[in-house]
Formats: structure tokens, sequence, C-alpha cells
């Protein structure tokens, strides 16, 4: 601190006006208005201390440095020493004691606590004032913020303060984080984006490493962060408590902590998951309506197929069975019967599976549980069906029954339409060879059941698919084997409703394994 004594030729006096005839209070009150005008658009903070120690004026910069109202001020005799910083009590005691003494002049530089906590510093200076009779009339104050010039890092904090709360009014997120993935500080908007406090990600070494979703993509961002300086509206995948999945986008620039000389990003964040979530529904939809539309697609050229091919067949026979009732050809008469029953049975049974399809994706399917043996009423009734057309088809067909207890509980005819369209799918895929159905129960006791064949296989990257809506591998109009698609899809449901888990093996060209297992 600097205590100077000044000669009163050096002191600050109030001339007289040269103008003689003029009133001297009059001047005095002209030169006061002149000072306090002057003291009103100062950045300073001026006051002006009077003989008893009062204060008659101050000026309005007292608040944007203090944080203070003027009538808070100076209400306390010694309203400097409630503000000075405690560090720096030891100065401001003393510059105190200066002015009891009438010290001429005096200046100090000392810390202050603002109204709401911050810390700044101030360049103080004082002066006594005489007038021209040497009579002490008061003391003149200054007050000048110097935090800037004393301290940035104490500038800078109070600065990104103000963008945190600025981007917290903004609804904005903030955060700074250096290179190595450290967090430096952060807002509200932002923590709450990711659902933490300051300190759980603060903790963490490498936040960046374990909430960023794409650290590849992370990596990029910094290099062109690093080569530019500056990155605008770059989107990223972020993981938040709970493990939700958020999408941010964040406009960031390079910064340099000189102090310590780690560089640091900071970064302005926007929250963007409604926004992407319905892009993503948007195209899920087109997605959706694509599949639907090609379901579609394949249900009408499949079921013109079915239906178009066995009514031409019949059209062809019904002519072939007029000429032969002209010829009275009774032998092809029979031939012409049997064909035209057959494709009428295509028809309905096309007919039966879409109805079926239909009642068990609308729910309007009725269950019907109970329990039964599925060797005796399931089995032995399928094999007794299929025996005429296996045997047309000179295929071998075994049945082998290794179950200790054959009953289960479940809709007796979900189950018999699980096997029936796995065998006639087996029969329709097999030219030549065998058909092996076996029963029995495993470690556990669950009924399983086995059906192999040795028709032509279907190809490895086709399994994923057999269960869908109109699938089949062979998609053509021209294909070689007769059938809507429908068959598996309604194995799938029938096992879904029975409690049920089936799998495929096959191997083109060597046949295919299907296993049922049935968990009741």
């Amino acid at each position: 601190m600097e205590v100077e004594n000044v000669s009163s030729t050096e002191n600050v006096e109030i001339y007289p006006d040269v103008n003689e005839t003029v009133d001297k209070n009059y001047c005095v009150e002209c030169r006061e208005q002149f000072f306090k005008l002057i003291a009103e658009f100062s950045e300073d903070w001026i006051y002006w201390i009077n003989p008893d120690k009062t204060i008659s004026y101050m000026s309005p910069s007292a608040k944007h440095i203090t944080g203070y109202e003027i009538n808070e001020l100076i209400k306390y005799p010694n309203f400097l020493s409630h503000i000075t910083y405690a560090k720096d009590l030891k100065k401001s005691t003393s510059h105190a004691k200066a002015i009891l003494t009438n010290k001429n002049f005096c200046c100090e530089e000392f810390r202050i606590i603002k109204k709401n906590g911050d810390i700044r510093w101030i360049s103080h200076m004082c002066q006594a004032v005489y007038d021209i009779n040497n009579n002490y009339i008061g003391r003149y104050v200054r007050n000048l913020d110097i935090s800037e010039k004393m301290n940035p890092s104490v500038y800078k904090l109070q600065r990104e303060k103000l963008v945190q709360n600025i981007c917290g009014w903004a609804s904005v997120g903030y955060y700074q984080a250096y290179f190595n993935g450290r967090l430096k500080s952060a807002n509200k908007v932002f923590l709450n984006m990711l659902g933490y406090d300051f300190e759980e990600l603060a903790a963490n070494p490498n936040f960046e490493n374990d909430f960023v979703f794409d650290n590849e993509k992370r990596a990029e961002f910094k290099l062109a962060l690093k080569k530019y300086g500056f990155v605008k509206d770059v989107e990223s995948t972020w993981i938040r408590r709970g493990w939700n999945v958020i999408y941010l986008k964040e406009t960031a620039r390079i910064c340099n902590n000189h102090s310590i000389g780690d560089l640091y990003c900071e970064a302005f964040v926007y929250d963007v998951t409604d926004k992407k979530n319905i892009e993503f529904n948007s195209i899920a939809a087109s997605t959706r309506k694509q599949k639907y539309e090609n379901l579609i697609t394949g249900f009408f050229t499949n079921i013109s197929h079915e239906i178009k091919t066995p009514l031409n067949v019949i059209m062809n026979m019904v002519s072939l069975l007029k000429s032969d009732i002209e010829a009275n050809e009774l032998k092809n008469i029979n031939g012409d019967v049997h064909i035209i029953q057959a494709e009428c049975d295509r028809i309905k049974r096309t007919i039966n599976l879409i109805l079926e399809m239909s009642q068990l994706h609308s729910g309007t399917y009725e269950l019907s549980y109970s329990e039964f043996d599925i060797m005796k009423e399931i089995f032995q009734p399928l094999v007794q069906e299929y025996t005429d057309k296996i045997h047309k088809k000179n295929l071998l067909l075994t049945l082998t029954n290794n179950l200790s207890n054959a009953k289960i509980i479940g809709d007796r005819y979900g189950v018999y339409q699980i096997f029936l369209q796995i065998l006639d799918n087996a029969l329709k895929y097999t030219s030549s060879g065998r058909i092996e159905i076996l029963l029995y129960n495993d470690a556990q006791g669950y009924i399983i059941v086995e059906m192999k064949n040795s028709g032509i296989g279907i190809e490895a990257e086709y399994i994923p698919f057999l269960f869908n809506v109109f699938s089949q591998e062979d998609n053509s109009y021209s294909r070689m084997f007769e059938g809507t698609g429908l068959g598996l899809a309604i194995v799938k449901k029938h096992c879904e409703l029975n409690d049920a888990f089936i799998d495929f093996e096959s191997e083109k060209h060597k046949g295919t394994k299907v296993r049922v297992i049935f968990n009741r």
C-alpha cells in the first residue's frame, strides 16, 4: 500500500469563479453538479466521503462492480471492509487507518466479493480534497475493476459461467473437455441430457469413451477440430444413463489452457433425439410400407398362380370330358373326373390356407386346449391320410415311436396342422428316397418330433426366411412346385400358440431335418 503526504499546493482544490460578482455557494453547487454528471457516466465506481465519514454521493457503477444497490452499501460505515476478500482484509484495514489519519492520497489493489459470490480485483484510489483556505471538505474515491488485468483466469471463469448461464436459459447444452476425454466443465442442460451429475462425469478419466457411442467418429471429430479449430453441427450418438441412446448436434471450437498448456474443446450441444426418431420412424414406416407392398405383390402372384393354374387344368379337362362323353370313352371319363377333382381340391386347399392365415394374424383363431395322445390322434391319422400319395411317388415312410408318454396338452387342430404342412412339404420336395418320422423324449422329458427326408434340400441362406408369409425358395412364376408360401408361416404360428420350438437343418440336394420340441 502506498500512502503519501502531499503538500497543500498539490491538493485538489475548489477554486472560486473569476467573476467575483457570482455567489460562491452557487459556484460550489454548480461544480458539485458537474462532478456528479461526470461520475454518472463513468465506468468507475466513484463516491464522496464527507468529513464526518458519511457518504454524500455514490455513482451508479457501484452496482455493476459490487452487485449491491447503493443504499445497501452506504448504510454500513465500513462497507468496503464488509465486501473485501478475506485474504486481502489486511490491505483494506491499513487503507482504512490511512483515511482516519487524513492521509492526503493513497492507492491500493485488492479483491472484493460481489453480492453473487464472484471475486473481482479493484484498483482503489482515494484523495483528500481541500478548499482554498486549506480546509478539509471531503475525500474523493475511485474504484476501477482490474480483474482481467490482475487475473485472466478469474475473468475467464466469469466468462465461462456467463456462457453456461446463457446456454442454460436457452436450453443449450454446454461443456468443455480436454482432448484426452476428461471433462473440464459443463452446464446443467448438458448434464441433464446425459442424466449424470458433474462429479460423476468429472471422476471419469475419459468420459467420452464411455458415453459417446461411435469412438471412431469421435476421433474424426477431434481431428477436424485440431485441423480447422472449429466444427459446426456435427451429429453424434451418445449413451444416456440407463443405456438409452440419444442424438446430439455439436458446434465446437478449440481452446488452450495457458496455465497448464492443455488443449480442450468448448462445445455447444443441441439434443436432436426427437428429430432423429421422427426421421427413423419415417424410414421404418417407409420400409414397412415397402414390405407390405412386396407381401401384397407376392400374395397376388402366388394366389393367382395357385388358382389360375388348376382352373386352366379344369377348363381343359372339361373340354376333354365333353369329347370323351360324346365318344363314350368311360375309362377316359373316370380319369378326367379324377383330375378335375384333384385340381378342385388344390383350389380349396389354397383358400383354406388363406383363411387360416388370416385368422392367425388377426387373432380370431379359436384355440381349444386339451390333453391328447400325439401318436394316436396326430401321427397315425396323418400317415394314413398320406399313405396313397407316398406310394404313388414310390417313397418309403417310417414312423418310429420311442415316447414313454405320448400325451401332450395343446390345440389338437393346430398340432395336426403343424405336421400336416411339414409332411406335405416333405412329400412335395422329395422325388425319391424316404421320409422318416421319429418321436422321443429328451433328458428333461419334453416330447421331440423329428421329420427327415431325402429331398432337394434348402440353400443355407434361405433358411432364415422359411417362416415368412408367401415365402418360397423359388418365387418365379414358372417354378416347378406348387404352393402358396403360406404353409410354413402357418406352422410357425401354430408352434407359438402351442408353446413349441421349431428348427430346420438342411443342405441343398441332401435333404432336410425338421425338429419340433413341445414344452408341455
